[in-house]
């Protein structure tokens, strides 16, 4: 399964995501993989996230940045167009047929399902950064564009995030503050649900960089004070503890 998340900021937004891939009917028995790539710069000030099927999603992705670069994409919205209509040419390739929702006692199958996720800065004529944005596409509705405009979008295992954002999360938060809450609500929720672990994936855009992608280190430092932080949370509901 999968947890993907996407947050704006004061200064810039942050893209997150867990690695697990979950295989087998959820309500049986499951095997899963942890090296799963759910997450993308796709251009200097867009990001990507998936969930669904994995494999399907990397294959969807593959030479997209190229793509977007040849044919001189930028900015969130152009981005989802060009995304939306390469998305909707692949499924109506290799899919053709298939119900796009699950339809109880039909003998058609459903299309497998896959969920994307589109954040980042619109560009002006000069290619400059401007308003932040996110986008959802999702198969289920023909990848009908879906605009988050309250600030975050969740996909997958959502909602223990969701619970936890309507409490924690506020558009003024600076970027640095956004990293801590994003990795937060992806390793409370994997403390919770099996269907979403693994190393976690995180992507911050800001306006002077552009797209950057944390490496494994940089994220082990937001995850150790992120344990700082469930102990101050500790100590305001019990008070500090015994000496």
């Amino acid at each position: 399964m999968t947890l993907t998340v996407c947050l704006k900021g004061k200064d810039g937004m942050v893209l997150v995501s867990d690695s697990r891939g979950t295989f087998g009917d959820p309500r049986r028995v499951t095997a899963q993989n942890d090296n799963m790539k759910k997450l993308y710069a796709v251009s200097k000030y867009v990001g990507v996230l998936l969930s669904g099927s994995g494999e399907l999603g990397a294959m969807i992705m593959e030479g997209i940045p190229d793509k977007l670069k040849s044919a001189k994409v930028e900015g969130v919205t152009p981005v989802m167009s060009f995304l939306r209509r390469h998305l909707m040419k692949q499924y109506g390739d290799w899919f053709r047929g298939f119900l796009i929702r699950p339809v109880a006692n039909s003998p058609a199958p459903p299309r497998p399902t896959l969920s994307v996720t589109v954040g980042g800065y619109e560009a002006n004529s000069e290619g400059n950064p401007t308003v932040q944005k996110i986008y959802s596409l999702n198969c289920h509705n023909n990848f009908a564009p879906h605009l988050h405009d309250y600030g975050f979008s969740l996909s997958g295992v959502a909602q223990y995030a969701l619970y936890l954002l309507n409490r924690l999360y506020t558009p003024e938060s600076k970027v640095e503050n956004l990293l801590a809450l994003g990795a937060y609500v992806i390793t409370e929720t994997a403390s919770q649900d099996g269907k979403v672990g693994g190393p976690v994936q995180m992507i911050k855009i800001q306006s002077d960089v552009g797209c950057v992608i944390l490496n494994s280190e940089d994220i082990n430092i937001i995850l150790k004070s992120n344990t700082g932080r469930s102990e101050k949370l500790k100590v305001l509901f019990f008070g500090e503890k015994d000496a």
